[in-house]
């Protein structure tokens, strides 16, 4: 009997399932097997005072941007207690030919999920894909901030020093680039943005020289 089981679910999976549905089953397997790694991945990272993530359709080289990181640290630790703040900044491209394009994308999903990593700053070619929901970002223009019309969640970032000087490989020089805080419902006061230094970093991209 326990034979006869089993040679009916064999048909079954071979000449039914396997047949219609080969190439949904391999796929799936392979989707969860990224986003399972990227998770892992990123509970698994090194904890920092403060993150963010800069995505570009150029090639983002995340050792590139020590010079934003100490700016960070500094406009931190101003904008609090005074104590040392450890930055860092994750490089994300998801230029569409890149060979490793879909993994890219399944890591910014990763990252959209991790209160941790909420600052971003971006170029205007991933603006539409990623940053057009109102519901999703803080009004900067609550706080004071000069923001794009028509989307008061985004503050351009423009031709200012410390975008233009981020590093090799990221050529924001020249293009439209942009700065988003995701909104989180950690807040105690509602603006979701858990810690408000956040906006201090913006000001101190503003004010670079």
């Amino acid at each position: 009997m326990l034979r006869d089981r089993f040679a009916r679910f064999r048909i079954w999976f071979d000449d039914i399932f396997w047949y219609h549905y080969k190439w949904h089953f391999i796929i799936s397997i392979v989707l969860l097997a990224i986003i399972g790694f990227f998770i892992l991945d990123t509970l698994g990272r090194t904890t920092y005072d403060f993150q963010y993530t800069v995505i570009s359709n150029s090639y983002v080289d995340s050792e590139a941007l020590g010079e934003l990181n100490t700016l960070a640290s500094a406009a931190l630790r101003d904008a609090g207690s005074g104590a040392p703040v450890t930055t860092f900044g994750y490089g994300l491209h998801v230029g569409a030919d890149s060979e490793l394009g879909m993994a890219a994308l399944t890591r910014l999903a990763v990252l959209f999920l991790d209160d941790d990593m909420m600052f971003f700053i971006f170029d205007g070619s991933v603006l539409d894909a990623f940053f057009n929901d109102p519901d999703s970002f803080v009004d900067l223009g609550e706080f004071g901030f000069d923001t794009l019309e028509g989307k008061p969640w985004l503050v351009e970032l423009t031709g200012l020093p410390a975008i233009d000087r981020i590093g090799q490989g990221v050529s924001f020089s020249g293009l439209t680039c942009y700065t988003a805080i995701q909104r989180t419902g950690n807040a105690a006061d509602g603006s979701g943005i858990p810690d408000m230094r956040y906006l201090a970093f913006i000001r101190a991209i503003l004010e670079s020289e």
